[in-house]
């Protein structure tokens, strides 16, 4: 008969030290758990994220028995947990200790797909009407070169690519975007009419501008002048297209993109500005009589996409504004229908390092009005934009009323 062999006793560490850790941890836990309670600590806005929180879910009982409103609870409590942004940030910090990152310029992003040389025919019967004049300003400045740094100082965060201090997003071509895109344009000045002049600007990133020149071939992202190109190619004689590539390349050497955000520095939309005031015919208002202002600290979208990257905050960006010329009124309507005054160029000192680009027409509304008071023409200009559009807008006034 085989001896039953007693299983070990477990050791149960009782030393002094091991009752500290127990003690350490059950003191961290508990102030843990207090905290998270502390409801004027819970932040409503996730800077690093760009969106609102979750909210405390409103009672009913139907959610209640479906099981909604327990679950909207949970989402509110982790997703408003106080000091959130300060702990996603420091566990940013603590897997940038890990190791060195490997350098992929490549990044995590889809193929592009090929551009075309030539726009496809159209038949919409407004494009064989008689042509009106179209003007596209390129100036002959030879584009200055842009070496790259050390290619150890690249780093990957999907879509955005950080060379140094300064961080590029890829652009993907996608041919079904394009014509959508030129299409609704297109669409828009045959509806116009005679009624009103039609202009089209598609501005570059800073990846098609800004990149070094030794990195291009080597960086999967799609060739935006020839994308910009084949839109513009696309449009009909109604358009009036508006070519800042050259402009930008030319002053590629000057501060015209920011280095923790993927907009263009006011500086770059006046050189923007300076493109379609050509095409309009019309003479730009000179930079230097323009009243600048500057708001320092300034770290954007590429600095929430890279998880807060330090190379990012040790040179934050600084936003210049520049305030109109003209005697200007503006008013927004927000989402919810209330009209508020507001200003071209806010002070934007006090405001959030991620929300200095806002100083530009009080950043994207649903609908806002500007009213030059120095002119009773009768002129009007209406401006469908993104983001990029904002800091654009300030130099138009002195155009229309």
């Amino acid at each position: 008969m085989k001896s039953k062999t007693a299983a070990p006793a477990r050791r149960v560490d009782s030393t002094p030290l091991h009752r500290v850790r127990v003690a350490a941890f059950g003191i961290t836990l508990g102030l843990g758990l207090l905290v998270s309670f502390i409801l004027p600590l819970r932040p409503t806005v996730s800077e690093t994220e760009k969106r609102t929180l979750s909210e405390f879910p409103a009672f009913s009982t139907k959610a209640l028995f479906d099981g909604s409103y327990f679950k909207g609870i949970d989402l509110w409590f982790s997703d408003t947990f106080p000091l959130r942004e300060t702990l996603i940030t420091a566990n940013a910090r603590i897997k940038n200790l890990y190791g060195i990152f490997p350098v992929q310029v490549h990044g995590d992003v889809e193929q592009g797909d090929d551009i075309p040389d030539a726009p496809p025919p159209t038949t919409a019967p407004e494009e064989t009407s008689a042509p009106t004049e179209t003007t596209t300003v390129k100036p002959t400045t030879t584009a200055p070169v842009i070496d790259a740094p050390d290619m150890a100082d690249t780093q990957s965060f999907g879509a955005v690519l950080m060379i140094g201090d300064a961080a590029f997003e890829y652009y993907t071509f996608k041919i079904d975007i394009a014509n959508r895109y030129s299409a609704m344009v297109n669409a828009t000045a045959a509806k116009l009419g005679d009624n009103a002049a039609v202009y089209a600007m598609v501005v570059p990133s800073s990846m098609g501008i800004m990149l070094p020149d030794s990195m291009r071939a080597t960086v999967n992202s799609s060739d935006q002048n020839r994308a910009i190109g084949y839109m513009y190619a696309s449009m009909s004689n109604k358009v009036r297209t508006v070519d800042v590539w050259d402009a930008l390349m030319a002053r590629r050497k000057d501060y015209i993109y920011f280095r923790s955000d993927h907009h263009w520095t006011a500086t770059g939309a006046y050189y923007g500005y300076a493109q379609f005031a050509a095409a309009k015919g019309v003479i730009p208002v000179p930079l230097a009589e323009y009243e600048s202002v500057s708001y320092e600290g300034f770290l954007g979208s590429f600095y929430a996409s890279t998880n807060k990257n330090t190379q990012l905050s040790k040179n934050p960006d600084t936003v210049v504004a520049y305030k109109p010329v003209n005697n200007t009124s503006m008013t927004f309507t927000d989402t919810k229908g209330n009209t508020i005054p507001w200003k071209v160029i806010s002070d934007v000192t006090n405001w959030s390092a991620s929300a200095k680009y806002s100083t530009f027409i009080g950043g994207d509304n649903p609908y806002s009005v500007i009213t030059n008071k120095d002119l009773d023409d009768g002129s009007s200009c209406i401006v469908v934009k993104e983001s990029y559009g904002n800091a654009l807008v300030p130099f138009l006034i002195p155009h229309y009323q």
